[in-house]
Order: structure tokens, then C-alpha cells, then sequence
């Protein structure tokens, strides 16, 4: 597994929070696929998915993990739509853009509904309802990344935006892995594809265990369960 996080990038977007972040992103999302892969494994009938559900636990459990923290907000971007979470005045957004481990991620339509398209054109205003529970995020960090976080403060609270900048968290899986993981700057595109630029890797399953997990199970491997019968090496067939 690899993870490679620019801190930098990382505290101009979310200050203080731009360091558990990651780590918090990563394990909800590990947590999840976990979770639905094993519901998945437990349903008899072809015909259920339970693993297509997952996008809207990780959603909702990376609200739960961060719920409450200060400078984290949930903003509708419209009415009616669905709330967003954004940490520090920027967007994050989770997004499973698709279940195959070599879907090119640039291809991918992001915007196929109101509610998302609009998550592009948030205005900034007054918070509402922000919670200041005294995180202790800052507790975290080093003396030069403290620094480091209120000389971006400082940098950020001299331009004037209209509208909350997103981020977005896009993760390919399916119920057999958990393939790749990225964070990034994005825009939306006039196709409904996403721009995105200072693209991160969060994760990236091994090659060698991608591989094991793809390979199919050979049918005469085990005896068949509920028939009561031998692999044909036993069976003499």
C-alpha cells in the first residue's frame, strides 16, 4: 500500500485538520469496504448488491468521525439537496467513480444530479449551526507545522472567494477489493467530468494482493456444500 500526502496542500485546504485527515479518510474508507464485502459475501441471491450501497456509509461515517469538530460545517447546495460536508470553508466530497480497478478515473461522469453539480457552486457565507467543541487538532501538530498552519490562515484570509473550493475524495472498489484511493483539487467540467489537479494517492492496493483477490476460485476446489459431494479428483470422475 502506498500513501503519499502533500501536508502543505493538505493544511491550505483544511488547516489543522490537514494532518489526521488523511488517516481518518483512509480508514473510513477501509472500514466500509470491509463492512459491505462482508454483507455482500453473506447474500445467497445473485441479484442483491449489498456492496453498491457503501458510497453512503463511507459518507455518512466520515460525517460521524468529523461531526462536531471546529470549523466543520454541513452546507445544502440548494434547497432540498442533500447536505456537504466542508472542513475549514472547502468541500470534501467522497466519491466511488467505479467498481473496476483500471477505470480511467478522468473519464468518469461526476455530474449526473442537481445536488451534485451544486456542490460546485456553494456561496460562501455565515456558518450556521458550527459547533466549537475544542478538537484539539492543533494539540497534534508540531511547533513548525503550528507555524506553518497560521501563516496559511493568514494567506487564505486575504483572498475572497465566492464560492467553497472542492475536494474530492474518488476510490475505485467492489466487493472483492478496495483498489485506489485519491484525493485532489476539482472542478466540474461542462461534460460533467471532473478537473482535477494536485491529484494525491490516499491508497493503492499491492499488485500482489489485487492479483490474489481477482483470481477465481476453481469450482472443483472443495467438496460442494448441501450436495454432499467430492471434488472429482476423490470421486474417481
Amino acid at each position: 500500500m502506498k500513501n503519499a500526502v502533500d501536508i502543505e496542500w493538505s493544511f491550505r485546504r483544511f488547516s489543522a485538520h490537514g494532518k489526521s485527515l488523511p488517516g481518518i479518510i483512509l480508514t473510513t474508507l477501509t472500514n466500509c469496504h470491509n463492512e459491505h464485502a462482508d454483507g455482500q459475501a453473506l447474500i445467497k441471491s445473485k441479484h442483491k448488491r449489498s456492496y453498491g450501497q457503501v458510497s453512503y456509509t463511507v459518507q455518512e461515517r466520515l460525517e460521524e468521525a468529523l461531526a462536531g469538530l471546529e470549523g466543520v460545517e454541513f452546507k445544502r447546495p440548494g434547497k432540498g439537496k442533500p447536505k456537504v460536508l466542508v472542513v475549514n470553508g472547502t468541500a470534501l466530497v467522497p466519491w466511488r467513480y467505479s467498481r473496476l480497478a483500471t477505470a480511467d478515473l478522468h473519464q468518469q461522469k461526476y455530474g449526473t444530479s442537481d445536488s451534485r453539480i451544486g456542490t460546485f457552486s456553494m456561496p460562501v457565507g455565515p456558518s450556521q449551526g458550527m459547533l466549537d467543541l475544542g478538537d484539539g487538532a492543533r494539540a497534534t501538530l508540531t511547533p513548525e507545522e503550528i507555524e506553518l498552519v497560521d501563516a496559511l490562515e493568514e494567506l487564505e484570509d486575504s483572498e475572497s472567494l465566492k464560492h467553497h473550493p472542492v475536494v474530492v475524495v474518488a476510490y475505485a472498489s467492489n466487493h472483492q477489493a478496495l483498489h485506489h484511493a485519491v484525493w485532489a483539487d476539482a472542478q466540474l467540467d461542462e461534460d460533467g467530468t471532473l478537473i482535477l489537479q494536485n491529484t494525491q494517492e490516499l491508497f493503492h492496493a499491492d499488485s500482489a494482493d489485487a492479483a490474489a483477490k481477482s483470481e477465481p476460485k476453481s469450482f472443483d476446489s472443495e467438496p460442494r456444500r448441501g450436495f454432499n459431494l467430492m471434488p472429482k479428483e476423490a470421486s474417481g470422475s
